[in-house]
């Protein structure tokens, strides 16, 4: 073989020092210089340099995959194409070596002079090829390995690209799944809220006393109410009557008929609504009882109280008997009652008995309240627009002004002169030439509308009618000389055509346009066909309209019957009686005198025996009331007689509605002559009424002292209770008869019964501050100590009452001075000093009253009670007689913690005079006195604290300080206080919230222009990372962002949970202005959050479209992807239309 050259050795050489040595050599050192471990944290730190040189073409891709490998599968194949190209190079070499080989065999002989160190390399030539043969076969198995394990892997690859589909299929499925659950998820939490609401309003149903029907109608007639007052003039009288009824649980608003006081107690109504009160119209008092609800604000609004013409003795009866329980109603708060009365049935005589609505009246024409001249004139403006001037020395002329000028408006082809000097003989002019003109019909409609009291029903003239309404509307037909057979079709038609100018139609009932009106066609035509009237008009008309004789001024619209009429009138009474109608007869208005009664019986007696014995034993149709009990109320003795002579088994008939009895009706009004003649005839005297309310308990109510002599002297039961358990002497202690009460207990009657909630007499004559019963009852051996179920004694009362004389009486009897309520252990100095009775308290001291005793549920004190209610003097008081003045409730708070809440500013001086603890915290929550004034924004109490030394950083248990809750609550003028004083202006919460931070949470802009001036740390972030102005952005507060930006806040300053920035929360919330703002002042526009989504991609998802239209424009970039969607895409998914139309326009502009 013929020696190598020495390139070719060096290439030998060489290469198995590339292919032998060197890779170990540098994979040690490489190894060396960059451990495994970290290589590819090392790698990833040069990211972005080795990506240079990868877009420069420095690195290939190879290089980079190898640098930056992307799954293991490529690996394996990258390798096993390095190991194919080693293998190929290894055969090429072991080619070449034995190609060299033979060439040295065949120069064998002519190397033999070299031969020692040729067989020397031969050697070691020998011995490389066998290396190189073993390194082969090394390889060779390898190769068998690798492809073996690339077809394994093929296999595995196919399976795992199988699996990798199926997952991917099965992502996007759950995406798309889980995009259906939240969308059905946000459906269940706004059903669950709609179902939320909808129970809360079912709840609320089931609580409303009212039923769903008449609350519908309420609802509507107060709609009614609000449409009607768009044309309501203020004016001074409805403004001194909203602060009354503010002021007092039931105001009486009286005046005339027409002086608009209808509508102005509706308009006040209406602004008490604006309050927070329900408004509840009502027709009768035993809808208040049932309507009451304790948990709501009620007002409710009373029109034409006790009657409309005259005082209805029905009516009178009902409030009468509903009084006490709706006085009580109204004591309680929740409750007023607003009452439109008649004067001249407010004016009454009987109406002086319901002494409860006589406590607050409100009279529209007297001085303070009647119209003053530029609202009259206001008033005329409004309904007479320009003709207004032309009555303007009129105004004065009548007190239904505004009724006046309502109803020009409605007719206004009067002459208005005419109509404002004298309307009366105007509208009796217009309705006298309907009947001279020929317009008999329509002269009749008016007619029939008096006829039917007001009341005329649309079915009367259009369906089938029983024979009585049939003869009035014939014989009001031939009254008004209307052609017989006239259909009442004709009749409808013409009434339709007076509506607006004399008629109103509610519902399918025609009636006048006003009651004013009414009275005056009632009088015209009681005028004009006053025998037609008398033989043809309802009952009720018959009882109110017609008198016998005027006696007032009030009476100018009231029929007189002539003296011819009279008999046919009183024949018509006895056939209303005869017919059911016993409650109109013995109401009509002429009762009154006693007169006409003469004459009533002198007809009636003059009947048959047998008619007159019927008569006496009628029921009324409605109540079943009996003659008898209707002349009890008359009180006349001679009906009386009459009734009992003809028909003495009714001496114990009971009306239906109230079980009241001709007895009970007898002492109730105190009719001394028909009680005795009552008793002589059997009636039982203990027959009571619906409540059990006995003869004697009502005499004793009404103060009837000799009814309940009388009714004493004939054994009458006197302690028969009501159904409450109210004895006749605790009535009468309850109002005050001092008479009856000594009546009472020289009748043995029981001193110490109780009603049903444990009062006893002396309780309430202790409450009611009637001290010379209370005098009586303790002579009397009354029990002092007896207490109600609440465990409040008599003393207690008495001191809640503040009865000076009464708290003396009792201590000088012995009362238990601290004795408690048994449901809060409230002490009678407690109480006392609630109210601030200070007269009260001295007097409970002096007699050793336990100044500290504490109720039994909180823990207050009585100086702690005072303190809260601001009472300075009692304060003091109690100071003086060593009350504990750090002295805690349960829960850790002091009577200066209570006045500095409550902002009583002299109590707080006097208890840090006298050396309060100024620190002192609460238990539960470590609520400092200065921390709560600073809360409640008292300014005064904040300085007067920090002047005596108050801790002005000592934060509450969350941290939260003084200056914090302040700027929370908005008060500046307590900010700029603590401020001067040296607060800790960067004090956070617990959870790292600062002042700035939550006054730019809740929006306050001025407190943010304090801190900003005062040098806050504007960037000071809470621990989750959110700063001022990102909280500012998510709430959209736009001026606090501006000022914010203005003074260098960071703009692009993250959340630190998940990177949310300013710009990005406030596209997700949609604040469009705010988003501008941040993008005009340099914000990251494309600043993606840790999860991907950037600003434009959240305000596509969200549907923002003006949001995204500004980022757009501002180069937010359109292409970027998160989670592999672009901002299309998202607006896609979630149905965006508009927004993927903006996009898609932008996208080929762009282009």
């Amino acid at each position: 073989m013929a020696p190598l050259l020495e390139e070719e050795e060096n290439y030998i050489r060489l290469a198995l020092l590339l292919k032998g040595v060197s890779p170990r050599a540098v994979r040690t050192f490489f190894d060396k210089e960059f451990p495994p471990t970290y290589l590819p944290s090392t790698l990833n730190k040069n990211y972005n340099t080795l990506n240079g040189l990868f877009k420069n073409r420095i690195l290939n891709r190879a290089q980079w995959n190898l640098l930056f490998p992307k799954s293991e599968h490529s690996i394996v194949i990258e390798n096993l194409s390095d190991l194919q190209d080693s293998q190929s190079t290894l055969q090429t070499e072991h080619s070449i070596v034995i190609e060299n080989l033979r060439d040295l065999n065949d120069s064998h002989s002519t190397l033999q002079t070299e031969q020692s160190s040729t067989i020397d390399t031969l050697s070691d030539l020998q011995d490389s090829q066998r290396t190189l043969q073993t390194e082969h076969s090394i390889v060779t198995e390898i190769l068998k390995d690798l492809k073996d394990s690339h077809s394994t892997l093929q296999t595995e690859h196919s399976s795992t690209t199988d699996t990798l589909s199926d997952l991917q299929d099965s992502q996007r499925t759950f995406k798309t799944e889980h995009s259906i659950v939240t969308e059905i998820l946000r459906d269940l939490k706004d059903s669950n809220s709609i179902l939320q609401i909808e129970h809360s309003k079912v709840t609320e149903i089931l609580k409303d006393p009212i039923p769903w029907n008449i609350r519908e109608q309420i609802t509507e007639v107060l709609e009614s109410w609000k449409e009607d007052d768009k044309t309501f003039i203020e004016t001074n009288g409805a403004k001194s009557i909203l602060k009354c009824i503010k002021e007092n649980g039931c105001v009486v608003v009286t005046a005339s008929s027409g002086t608009g006081k209808t509508s102005l107690v509706r308009h006040v109504a209406l602004q008490m609504q604006n309050e927070g009160y329900e408004i509840l119209p009502v027709s009768n008092p035993k809808e208040i009882i049932k309507w009451y609800n304790p948990s709501k604000n009620t007002l409710f609004v009373v029109d034409d109280f006790c009657g409309t013409y005259g005082l209805n003795p029905m009516k009178f009866d009902k409030w009468k008997n509903f009084m006490e329980k709706i006085k009580a109603l109204v004591e309680k708060k929740p409750v007023k009652v607003i009452i439109s009365c008649r004067l001249q049935v407010y004016k009454d005589r009987h109406m002086k008995s319901l002494s409860f609505f006589q406590e607050c009246e409100c009279n529209l024409q007297s001085a303070d309240l009647c119209l003053l001249k530029t609202e009259k004139q206001c008033i005329a403006e409004f309904y007479l627009k320009t003709n207004a001037s032309e009555i303007s020395d009129l105004y004065d002329m009548f007190d239904c002004f505004p009724l006046l000028c309502y109803l020009y408006s409605k007719n206004s082809k009067l002459n208005i002169i005419d109509f404002f000097t004298n309307p009366f003989i105007v509208y009796k002019d217009e309705i006298g030439k309907l009947q001279t003109e020929g317009a008999h019909v329509k002269y009749c409609a008016l007619a029939l509308c008096v006829m039917f009291n007001n009341q005329l029903k649309e079915e009367w003239l259009t369906e089938h009618v029983g024979e009585n309404i049939k003869t009035i509307i014939k014989n009001t037909y031939e009254a008004c000389k209307v052609v017989k057979g006239t259909s009442r079709l004709v009749l409808r038609d013409e009434l339709d055509s007076l509506t607006h100018t004399y008629i109103r139609k509610d519902g399918e009932v025609y009636s006048t346009i006003h009651d004013k009106l009414f009275d005056f066609l009632a009088f015209y035509f009681g005028s004009e066909m006053i025998y037609c009237l008398i033989n043809n008009a309802t009952s009720q008309f018959i009882s109110e309209r017609f008198l016998f004789e005027r006696k007032k001024k009030k009476d100018e619209l009231t029929i007189i019957v002539p003296t011819r009429y009279q008999q046919m009138y009183i024949s018509r009474m006895v056939n209303d009686w005869s017919r059911g109608k016993v409650v109109d007869v013995f109401c009509n208005i002429n009762m009154d005198d006693c007169i006409f009664r003469q004459q009533l019986l002198f007809h009636i007696e003059g009947l048959a025996i047998s008619q007159q014995q019927k008569m006496a034993s009628l029921y009324d149709i409605d109540n079943k009331s009996t003659p008898l009990i209707q002349c009890c109320c008359i009180g006349d003795i001679n009906l009386v007689k009459w009734c009992l002579h003809n028909c003495t088994k009714n001496v114990n008939h009971c009306r239906y509605t109230d079980k009241v009895s001709p007895l009970y009706m007898a002492s109730a009004y105190g009719y001394n002559e028909v009680v005795k003649l009552l008793v002589n005839n059997k009636g039982d005297i203990n027959k009571c009424d619906y409540k059990d309310l006995s003869p004697l308990y009502i005499a004793c109510q009404n103060a009837r002292t000799e009814v309940v002599q009388m009714l004493i002297n004939n054994k009458a039961d006197i302690n028969k209770c009501t159904d409450e358990e109210v004895s006749p002497i605790y009535v009468a202690c309850y109002k005050g008869h001092t008479e009856v009460v000594q009546m009472l207990i020289n009748s043995n009657a029981d001193i110490n019964k109780c009603k049903d909630t444990g009062s006893s007499p002396l309780y309430i004559a202790c409450q009611e501050g009637h001290t010379k019963v209370v005098e009586m009852l303790i002579n009397n051996k009354a029990d002092i100590n007896k207490c109600r179920d609440t465990g409040a004694s008599p003393l207690y009362i008495a001191c809640w009452k503040g009865n000076n004389v009464t708290v003396q009486m009792l201590i000088n009897n012995k009362a238990d001075i601290n004795k408690c309520k048994d449901t809060d252990g409230v002490s009678p100095l407690y109480i006392a000093c609630e109210e601030g009775h200070s007269e009260v308290v001295q007097m409970l001291i002096d007699n050793k009253a336990d100044i500290n005793k504490c109720s039994d549920i909180d823990g207050v004190s009585p100086l702690y009670i005072a303190c809260q209610e601001g009472h300075t003097e009692v304060v003091q008081m109690l100071i003086n007689n060593t009350a504990d003045i750090n002295k805690c409730r349960d829960t850790g708070q002091s009577s200066l913690y209570i006045a500095c809440e409550e902002g009583h500013t002299a109590v707080v001086q006097t208890l840090i005079n006298n050396k309060a603890d100024i620190n002192k915290c609460g238990d539960t929550d470590g609520v400092s006195p200065l921390y709560i004034a600073c809360q409640k924004g008292h300014a005064e109490v904040v300085q007067m604290l920090i002047d005596n030394k108050a801790k002005i950083n000592k934060c509450k248990d969350t941290g939260e300080s003084p200056l914090y809750i302040a700027c929370q609550e908005r008060h500046a003028e307590v900010i700029k206080i603590l401020i001067n004083n040296k607060a800790d202006i960067n004090k956070c919460r617990d959870t790292g919230e600062s002042p700035l931070y939550i006054a730019c949470e809740q929006g306050h802009t001025e407190v943010v222009k304090i801190l900003i001036n005062n040098k806050v740390d504007i960037n000071k972030c809470r621990d989750a990372g959110e700063s001022p102005l990102y909280i500012t952005c998510q709430e959209g507060h736009t001026e606090v962002v501006q000022m914010l930006i203005k003074n260098k806040a960071d703009i692009n300053k993250c959340r630190n949970t998940d990177g949310v920035s300013p710009l990005y929360i406030a596209c997700q919330e949609g604040h469009t202005e705010v988003v501008q703002m941040l993008i005009n002042n340099k914000a990251d526009i494309n600043k993606r959050i840790d999860t991907g989504e950037f600003p434009l991609f959240i305000a596509c998802y969200k549907g923002h479209a003006e949001i995204v239209e500004s980022l757009l424009k501002y180069k937010a970039d359109c292409y970027l992807k998160c989670d592999g969607l672009t901002p299309l895409g998202i607006a896609r998914r979630a149905n965006h239309s508009n927004i993927v139309d903006l996009l898609e326009r932008w996208d080929k502009q762009s282009i």
